[in-house]
């Protein structure tokens, strides 16, 4: 189903944004610099980038104002509707350079050998509730992208050991919009490779007392280190090409163990060499 709950916080993708949008400078310019350091060194500045599971557009939006040009897909339609709306409020210049279509992770119809970077970093990779439909989503961005082309993959891992729920805390403003989301997760359970997650949206809106809740609970699939190792194993197309973690720093980089729960995973997809 494409059409989010009224009760789901992607039914909001106003919220959505502004909860996330703080990092989004941030983030740009770590992907920048992945694709600068990682990637092969005869291509230009300027890259051809898509997104899965895109959301509100916001990354999206901020590479395509940066001169790269940008695709991106998502199963939620009001989140498609507001992306696209913000896409036309831009100018030419940059709004031709943007494209957004409807679609699942593990079925998208990729262009062939096409994009020099490919991104999901806010862990919507752990959706996909089956090894068979990870893989089928890993095959596909590695077909999208060119040789030597990149994908940072973004990754809460589990600990089996932790039997607690995880709680984490984000709070954004703009525009007289105050947006508070809390978010438990687990604990995993290691037999399913499967945890809970809920999340609850806070919204304060200024000259307005009543506060608005929104709660939305997912189902998603766990990995430690060694099990998403397995899995990129699976993929020949593939080799690690670097880890960091959510400070999205790429000076700070960190082994790809379970030494801490964040991972950001560079991907790169092999250049096939030819014998003389």
């Amino acid at each position: 189903m494409s059409d989010a709950d009224p009760a789901d916080w992607y039914a909001h993708p106003l919220y959505y944004d502004i909860v996330f949008d703080g990092d989004t400078g941030k983030e740009a310019d770590f992907l920048e610099a992945v694709l600068k350091h990682y990637g092969p060194t005869a291509r230009g500045a300027k890259a051809t980038v898509l997104e899965p599971a895109c959301g509100s557009g916001r990354l999206v939006l901020e590479l395509a104002r940066r001169g790269h040009r940008v695709d991106g897909f998502d199963l939620s339609r009001p989140m498609l509707r507001y992306a696209r709306l913000r896409q036309r409020a831009q100018p030419p210049a940059i709004r031709n350079r943007i494209s957004f279509r409807e679609a699942r992770m593990q079925s998208f119809r990729p262009m062939a050998n096409h994009y020099d970077l490919a991104h999901c970093l806010l862990s919507t990779f752990k959706y996909l509730l089956t090894g068979k439909d990870a893989a089928a989503h890993l095959r596909r961005i590695a077909r999208a992208l060119k040789p030597g082309g990149l994908y940072v993959l973004g990754i809460h891992l589990a600990d089996y050991r932790n039997r607690r729920r995880d709680h984490e805390r984000w709070v954004g403003e703009r525009d007289g919009i105050r947006v508070t989301c809390d978010t438990r997760t687990g604990p995993p359970n290691p037999r399913t490779r499967i945890e809970h997650l809920s999340n609850r949206l806070r919204v304060r809106r200024s000259g307005i007392r009543k506060t608005e809740t929104i709660t939305t609970r997912w189902t998603c699939r766990t990995y430690d280190a060694g099990q998403l190792g397995d899995l990129i194993a699976s993929i020949p197309e593939f080799e690690i090409a670097g880890s960091h973690d959510f400070t999205h720093q790429l000076a700070i980089r960190r082994p790809f163990d379970d030494s801490q729960e964040d991972l950001v995973l560079v991907l790169r997809k092999r250049i096939k060499r030819e014998l003389c």
